[in-house]
């Protein structure tokens, strides 16, 4: 007889609604893509549960068999050692800053599965030690000159460039050895924290995405913006792969935890079964 379907894992998706520091355009871009990523990890077959870090109060990471950080404003520099008088900084959000970094370390210790986006890919680089570029320079290392150039756009908040994927790691089981992608940053990750490793960087070499040394650990955060409007026409398919493999692997830790708690209990899909078709 066939195991019955897995359910559908529960993934908390967290975002600094109600942080005072955000100016309403940008509250109301963050918005958006929030709702983008829920939306798309219901299609993968999870329930997505979106929750305002800005309050300070998170729920513990064992009610949740996922975690989702996405993008917003600056990691607070007194976090990683940083400088906080720097002229950049800005749309801090402590309360945001602390809640979701003890989210993080709960999902990672009671093995959930973790995922960053943009500003969720700095968060989770500093809630394991790492450390940030308050703002990139304009040249890059050797003198070359424009690192800026591939990840600001003066015309809009967003820009395409292209990324090149580390063979052998999660993202490139999802997306290959090289994607285009949609982002917006002024900061990126310097010194990678604990248990971390470059998994993507742009042609100026910024780090773009960083996941666990670990292959028993699924974290796998990304500096850019798969769940953008403009992703969809730039690299079709592309939000679908990110998020279908995460919320399968939720689905898989999840029911590896039923058959620690229960040795009988029937087998779930594995993630590689769970995948939608493509």
């Amino acid at each position: 007889m066939s195991a019955p379907a897995a359910a559908a894992p529960r993934i908390a998706v967290t975002w600094a609604d109600t942080a005072p520091s955000h100016e309403p355009w940008f509250h109301t871009e963050l918005a958006g893509l929030t709702a983008s990523a829920a939306a798309a990890l219901g299609a993968a077959g999870a329930h997505a549960v979106v929750l305002d870090a800005a309050t300070g109060r998170l729920p513990a990471a064992e009610d949740f068999d996922g975690v989702v950080v996405m993008g917003g404003g600056d990691v607070d520099p007194a976090l990683y050692g940083g400088d906080g008088a720097h002229p950049t900084i800005d749309a801090v959000d402590r309360a945001a800053d602390d809640a979701e970094t003890r989210l993080v370390r709960g999902a990672l210790a009671d093995a959930r599965p973790v995922l960053g986006i943009c500003r969720g890919l700095q968060l989770v680089n500093v809630a394991l030690g790492g450390t940030l570029h308050e703002d990139l320079p304009g040249t890059a290392a050797g003198g070359v000159p424009g690192m800026h150039r591939n990840h600001a756009d003066p015309t809009g908040p967003m820009v395409l460039h292209d990324v090149e994927i580390e063979p052998g790691t999660r993202l490139a089981g999802m997306l290959g050895d090289r994607a285009r992608v949609v982002s917006g940053h002024h900061q990126a990750a310097a010194v990678l924290g604990e248990g971390l490793r470059v998994a993507a960087t742009a042609p100026d070499g910024v780090i773009e995405a960083i996941e666990a040394t670990d292959p028993e650990v699924w974290l796998v955060a990304v500096q850019w913006h798969p769940e953008d409007p403009q992703t969809a026409g730039a690299a079709p398919g592309q939000l679908e792969a990110i998020m279908g493999t995460f919320a399968a692997a939720c689905r898989e830790a999840a029911a590896d935890r039923t058959r620690q708690s229960n040795p009988t209990a029937p087998t779930a899909p594995t993630a590689e079964e769970s995948l939608p078709s493509r």
